[in-house]
Protein backbone atom coordinates (compact mmCIF):
# COMPACT_ATOMS: atom_id res chain seq x y z
CA UNK A 1 0.00 0.00 0.00
CA UNK A 2 1.15 3.38 -0.66
CA UNK A 3 -0.45 6.69 0.57
CA UNK A 4 0.69 10.44 0.52
CA UNK A 5 -1.80 11.93 2.32
CA UNK A 6 -2.17 16.27 1.00
CA UNK A 7 -0.95 17.87 4.67
CA UNK A 8 -4.00 20.79 4.53
CA UNK A 9 -6.63 18.35 3.40
CA UNK A 10 -5.76 15.72 5.81
CA UNK A 11 -5.59 18.71 8.55
CA UNK A 12 -9.04 19.23 7.88
CA UNK A 13 -10.49 16.18 6.98
CA UNK A 14 -9.25 14.35 10.23
CA UNK A 15 -11.77 16.89 12.73
CA UNK A 16 -14.63 16.42 10.14
CA UNK A 17 -14.47 13.23 10.59
CA UNK A 18 -14.13 12.81 13.84
CA UNK A 19 -17.11 15.41 14.53
CA UNK A 20 -19.31 13.30 12.14
CA UNK A 21 -18.52 9.98 14.26
CA UNK A 22 -18.95 11.69 17.34
CA UNK A 23 -22.72 13.03 16.11
CA UNK A 24 -23.76 9.77 14.96
CA UNK A 25 -22.63 8.18 18.93
CA UNK A 26 -24.47 11.15 20.45
CA UNK A 27 -27.43 9.91 18.32
CA UNK A 28 -27.36 6.50 19.09
CA UNK A 29 -26.77 7.45 22.96
CA UNK A 30 -29.76 9.71 22.64
CA UNK A 31 -31.64 6.47 21.07
CA UNK A 32 -30.86 4.35 24.18
CA UNK A 33 -32.00 7.02 26.66
CA UNK A 34 -35.28 8.03 25.34
CA UNK A 35 -35.53 4.24 25.58
CA UNK A 36 -35.29 4.22 29.02
CA UNK A 37 -36.77 7.44 29.40
CA UNK A 38 -40.00 5.61 28.02
CA UNK A 39 -39.71 2.90 29.79
CA UNK A 40 -39.41 4.77 33.19
CA UNK A 41 -42.66 6.99 32.38
CA UNK A 42 -44.72 3.55 31.53
CA UNK A 43 -43.90 1.85 34.77
CA UNK A 44 -44.91 5.39 36.77
CA UNK A 45 -47.99 5.69 35.14
CA UNK A 46 -49.07 2.33 36.54
CA UNK A 47 -48.30 3.57 40.04
CA UNK A 48 -51.24 4.56 41.64
CA UNK A 49 -51.28 8.72 41.21
CA UNK A 50 -50.96 11.31 43.64
CA UNK A 51 -53.47 13.90 44.63
CA UNK A 52 -53.18 16.93 43.14
CA UNK A 53 -53.05 19.01 46.22
CA UNK A 54 -50.36 16.36 47.56
CA UNK A 55 -48.13 16.25 43.65
CA UNK A 56 -48.22 19.73 43.57
CA UNK A 57 -48.17 21.62 46.90
CA UNK A 58 -47.15 19.55 49.60
CA UNK A 59 -43.48 18.42 48.07
CA UNK A 60 -41.40 20.47 44.94
CA UNK A 61 -43.62 19.34 41.54
CA UNK A 62 -41.93 17.66 38.91
CA UNK A 63 -42.75 18.52 34.81
CA UNK A 64 -44.10 14.50 33.74
CA UNK A 65 -44.96 13.55 36.86
CA UNK A 66 -48.65 11.59 36.84
CA UNK A 67 -51.36 13.13 38.67
CA UNK A 68 -54.90 12.18 39.96
CA UNK A 69 -57.87 14.15 37.75
CA UNK A 70 -58.03 17.51 39.64
CA UNK A 71 -61.27 19.36 40.82
CA UNK A 72 -61.57 21.77 37.77
CA UNK A 73 -64.36 24.39 37.58
CA UNK A 74 -64.91 28.06 37.02
CA UNK A 75 -64.95 29.91 33.18
CA UNK A 76 -63.69 27.94 30.35
CA UNK A 77 -60.51 29.23 28.43
CA UNK A 78 -60.55 28.49 24.68
CA UNK A 79 -56.69 27.83 23.90
CA UNK A 80 -55.88 27.04 20.16
CA UNK A 81 -53.75 23.75 19.50
CA UNK A 82 -53.92 20.10 18.99
CA UNK A 83 -55.38 16.77 19.83
CA UNK A 84 -53.28 13.78 20.78
CA UNK A 85 -54.85 12.57 17.14
CA UNK A 86 -52.91 15.89 15.80
CA UNK A 87 -56.66 17.98 14.89
CA UNK A 88 -56.57 21.45 15.22
CA UNK A 89 -59.11 23.00 17.54
CA UNK A 90 -59.89 24.86 20.74
CA UNK A 91 -58.27 23.09 24.15
CA UNK A 92 -60.57 24.08 27.02
CA UNK A 93 -59.22 24.63 30.23
CA UNK A 94 -60.51 25.33 33.72
CA UNK A 95 -59.13 26.71 36.87
CA UNK A 96 -58.28 23.93 40.06
CA UNK A 97 -57.63 25.80 43.10
CA UNK A 98 -55.09 24.63 45.49
CA UNK A 99 -53.43 26.14 48.02
CA UNK A 100 -50.28 27.03 46.10
CA UNK A 101 -52.55 28.52 43.42
CA UNK A 102 -55.29 28.35 40.68
CA UNK A 103 -53.74 25.91 38.23
CA UNK A 104 -54.80 25.75 34.69
CA UNK A 105 -56.39 22.47 33.82
CA UNK A 106 -57.42 21.20 30.33
CA UNK A 107 -60.86 19.35 30.62
CA UNK A 108 -61.99 18.89 27.56
CA UNK A 109 -61.14 19.93 22.99
CA UNK A 110 -63.46 21.25 20.56
CA UNK A 111 -62.16 20.53 17.16
CA UNK A 112 -62.69 22.38 14.16
CA UNK A 113 -64.65 22.00 11.97
CA UNK A 114 -63.79 19.64 8.76
CA UNK A 115 -64.01 22.06 6.20
CA UNK A 116 -64.87 25.09 7.97
CA UNK A 117 -68.19 26.12 9.21
CA UNK A 118 -71.14 24.04 8.49
CA UNK A 119 -68.55 20.88 8.24
CA UNK A 120 -67.78 17.74 9.79
CA UNK A 121 -67.21 17.86 13.55
CA UNK A 122 -64.37 15.36 14.10
CA UNK A 123 -65.08 12.77 16.96
CA UNK A 124 -63.68 13.08 20.35
CA UNK A 125 -62.00 10.30 22.28
CA UNK A 126 -64.59 7.88 23.64
CA UNK A 127 -62.21 7.00 26.73
CA UNK A 128 -62.55 8.63 30.24
CA UNK A 129 -59.86 10.03 31.68
CA UNK A 130 -58.49 8.79 34.75
CA UNK A 131 -54.74 10.56 35.00
CA UNK A 132 -53.47 13.83 34.36
CA UNK A 133 -50.06 15.06 33.31
CA UNK A 134 -48.01 17.98 34.53
CA UNK A 135 -46.85 20.38 31.60
CA UNK A 136 -44.45 23.42 32.03
CA UNK A 137 -45.93 26.38 31.75
CA UNK A 138 -45.99 26.69 27.69
CA UNK A 139 -43.82 29.63 26.52
CA UNK A 140 -45.35 31.84 23.98
CA UNK A 141 -44.27 30.62 19.71
CA UNK A 142 -42.60 33.41 18.25
CA UNK A 143 -45.14 33.80 14.95
CA UNK A 144 -48.23 33.50 17.83
CA UNK A 145 -51.38 35.27 17.27
CA UNK A 146 -52.89 37.77 19.09
CA UNK A 147 -54.85 36.73 21.97
CA UNK A 148 -58.47 37.65 21.85
CA UNK A 149 -60.28 37.56 25.18
CA UNK A 150 -63.35 39.46 23.93
CA UNK A 151 -63.69 36.18 21.88
CA UNK A 152 -62.22 33.81 24.18
CA UNK A 153 -59.57 33.05 21.65
CA UNK A 154 -56.28 32.20 22.99
CA UNK A 155 -53.09 31.67 20.45
CA UNK A 156 -51.01 31.61 23.59
CA UNK A 157 -50.41 31.09 27.51
CA UNK A 158 -50.65 35.10 28.73
CA UNK A 159 -50.55 34.20 33.05
CA UNK A 160 -51.70 38.22 33.72
CA UNK A 161 -54.12 38.74 30.52
CA UNK A 162 -55.86 34.81 31.53
CA UNK A 163 -55.95 35.69 35.65
CA UNK A 164 -57.35 38.68 35.01
CA UNK A 165 -59.82 37.34 32.62
CA UNK A 166 -60.70 34.39 34.79
CA UNK A 167 -61.03 36.60 38.08
CA UNK A 168 -58.44 34.50 39.88
CA UNK A 169 -55.65 35.25 41.86
CA UNK A 170 -52.80 34.24 42.04
CA UNK A 171 -52.66 31.85 39.12
CA UNK A 172 -49.74 29.26 39.10
CA UNK A 173 -47.83 30.22 35.91
CA UNK A 174 -45.27 27.31 36.02
CA UNK A 175 -47.34 24.13 35.12
CA UNK A 176 -50.82 23.30 33.57
CA UNK A 177 -52.42 20.34 34.08
CA UNK A 178 -53.44 18.24 30.59
CA UNK A 179 -54.86 14.50 30.83
CA UNK A 180 -52.93 11.67 29.87
CA UNK A 181 -53.62 9.69 27.40
CA UNK A 182 -51.00 7.59 25.88
CA UNK A 183 -47.20 8.22 26.33
CA UNK A 184 -46.97 11.92 26.06
CA UNK A 185 -45.38 14.26 23.81
CA UNK A 186 -42.35 15.06 25.26
CA UNK A 187 -41.40 11.46 25.04
CA UNK A 188 -43.13 10.66 21.59
CA UNK A 189 -41.89 14.16 19.70
CA UNK A 190 -38.71 12.42 18.29
CA UNK A 191 -38.95 8.86 19.26
CA UNK A 192 -35.54 6.50 20.12
CA UNK A 193 -36.33 5.00 15.81
CA UNK A 194 -35.84 8.93 14.92
CA UNK A 195 -32.65 9.19 17.00
CA UNK A 196 -31.27 5.90 15.70
CA UNK A 197 -32.16 7.63 11.91
CA UNK A 198 -30.15 10.18 12.53
CA UNK A 199 -27.22 8.30 14.13
CA UNK A 200 -27.55 6.09 10.56
CA UNK A 201 -26.99 9.57 8.80
CA UNK A 202 -23.94 10.71 10.59
CA UNK A 203 -22.41 7.04 10.59
CA UNK A 204 -23.26 7.49 6.62
CA UNK A 205 -21.74 10.54 5.92
CA UNK A 206 -18.53 9.72 7.73
CA UNK A 207 -18.18 6.60 5.29
CA UNK A 208 -18.91 8.78 2.34
CA UNK A 209 -16.39 11.71 4.02
CA UNK A 210 -13.76 8.89 4.12
CA UNK A 211 -14.79 7.01 0.63
CA UNK A 212 -14.40 11.08 -0.77
CA UNK A 213 -11.32 11.30 0.76
CA UNK A 214 -9.47 8.51 -0.37
CA UNK A 215 -11.22 8.38 -4.08
CA UNK A 216 -9.55 12.43 -4.39
CA UNK A 217 -5.96 11.01 -3.65
CA UNK A 218 -6.41 7.80 -5.56
CA UNK A 219 -6.72 9.74 -8.46
CA UNK A 220 -3.98 12.53 -7.67
CA UNK A 221 -1.60 8.95 -7.37
CA UNK A 222 -1.36 9.32 -4.09
CA UNK A 223 -3.12 6.60 -2.15
CA UNK A 224 -2.68 2.97 -4.26
CA UNK A 225 -3.52 -0.84 -2.76
CA UNK A 226 -1.19 -3.45 -3.44
CA UNK A 227 2.61 -3.59 -3.70
CA UNK A 228 4.96 -0.26 -4.11
CA UNK A 229 5.61 0.34 -7.91
CA UNK A 230 9.25 0.70 -8.46
CA UNK A 231 10.16 4.28 -8.23
CA UNK A 232 7.28 5.32 -6.09
CA UNK A 233 9.06 6.22 -3.11
CA UNK A 234 10.89 8.85 -5.10
CA UNK A 235 7.93 10.86 -6.03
Amino acid sequence: MYFRPFPILTIIAIPALAALIALGVWQSQRAGWKADLIAEFAEAAKVTPLPPEEALCARTPEVGAVIAPPQANGPTLRVFGHDTAGAAGWRLFQTAQLTCGAVLTQTGFEALAIGGPGGVMPEGPKTPIDRFLVEAWPAKPMMAAENAPDRNEWHWFDAPLMATTLSTAPLNAAFILVPLSGTPDFLTRTPPESHIGYAVTWFGMAIAFALIYAVFHARAGRLRFGPAREGASKK
